[in-house]
């Protein structure tokens, strides 16, 4: 039944000719969420449907935008999303982060290829926002020049972010690393890919410096096994399980499957069950990092739907003491990856 659910969503989504139609598709998406959830259905299998219907509405949001634009695309481009939705961990209405690669051009031809695409995605990204996906605050969105550009131009950037690596563009390449490709030639997306990795391996700090980023958040507990909550401002007193305990993990995921040169594994628990067959003598940290990461993004999503937020921060008092417990479970992996960190990459007086 809930298989049938799923494949007329889709039709629908493909059908769709207004915004309002596919909002009202994806709130149905978050009904079947929900019902999936409270059947304890596997979380891998919760997150393909999700991430399914996310690239779908997508997708119909490019070919609505292209229409109405009314002139095809000059030259071949992606689409990719990027951030929780290139992880494939997008379960809620969470911002929109997107970027948009275009076949290259010649130099005369640059800034007018631009501005069609400058303006598909303006388009695009209205949509999504009117179906539910908020603009994201940092302006990380293919409608911002920054981050719509030809395959070349990519290249180029992303091999300055490698190769003189600073706070920002360590900021900006942990959102950039984590894509997808959702709509187009994804052979720009394979190109991409390739300039990365053939970077990678040339540069040792540029691990160093993702590595210490990695490290920013201490594990979630304090010294008296309290939980460590925001001191001030309209979220204090509650617990922030996005930066405190989630990011911790992606960060981690990131770091070593960019240093084992793994393509192609985006959402955090791949990349852990990945590291978990690389490398069986660690098996055993890797595994528990992939069950830790699996539970809390489970614990954030019930938080978010039993909320209508995000799920990203949480009234600790309204938690049963049960619950409290088996979120303190899932730190000790934290812990553990981030002293591993330490040693692997050489990081022990990283604070």
């Amino acid at each position: 039944m809930k298989k049938l659910i799923e494949r007329v969503i889709l039709k629908e989504i493909k059908r769709a000719k207004r915004n309002k139609t596919l909002r009202a598709l994806r709130l149905k998406a978050n009904t079947l969420l929900k019902s999936y959830l409270d059947q304890s259905i596997p979380l891998s299998h919760i997150v393909k449907i999700i991430s399914k219907i996310n690239d779908a509405v997508n997708v119909r949001a490019i070919e609505l935008a292209i229409k109405k634009i009314g002139i095809n695309p000059p030259v071949a481009f992606s689409w990719i999303a990027i951030g929780s939705q290139g992880r494939k961990e997008q379960l809620l209405f969470t911002d929109q982060d997107n970027a948009l690669i275009f076949d290259n051009v010649y130099k005369d031809d640059y800034k007018q290829t631009q501005a069609y695409f400058l303006e598909l995605a303006r388009l695009v990204t209205k949509s999504l926002n009117k179906i539910g996906f908020e603009y994201c605050e940092a302006d990380m969105l293919a409608s911002n020049m920054e981050w719509c550009k030809s395959v070349s131009e990519w290249q180029e950037q992303f091999k300055d972010w490698i190769f003189n690596p600073n706070e920002k563009a360590i900021l900006l390449s942990s959102i950039f690393f984590d894509y997808t490709h959702v709509y187009g030639d994804k052979t720009l997306v394979n190109t991409l890919t390739d300039t990365i990795y053939e970077s990678v391996k040339d540069t040792t700090r540029f691990f160093s410096f993702l590595g210490k980023d990695a490290l920013k958040s201490p594990p979630p507990l304090g010294f008296f096994k309290q939980f460590l909550v925001e001191q001030n401002g309209d979220q204090k007193d509650l617990f922030n399980i996005k930066s405190k305990a989630l990011m911790p993990l992606i960060d981690a995921a990131r770091l070593l499957v960019l240093s084992k040169q793994v393509k192609d594994v985006n959402s955090t628990y791949e990349r852990f069950e990945k590291l978990a067959e690389l490398e069986p003598n660690n098996k055993e940290l890797f595994d528990s990092c992939a069950y830790a990461f699996k539970a809390l993004l489970k614990f954030r999503t019930k938080q978010g739907l039993l909320h209508n937020s995000s799920g990203k921060f949480i009234e600790l008092a309204s938690l049963t003491k049960e619950e409290k417990l088996k979120l303190k479970r899932c730190f000790k992996p934290i812990n553990e990856i981030q002293q591993s960190l330490k040693l692997r990459f050489d990081l022990t007086h990283s604070k």
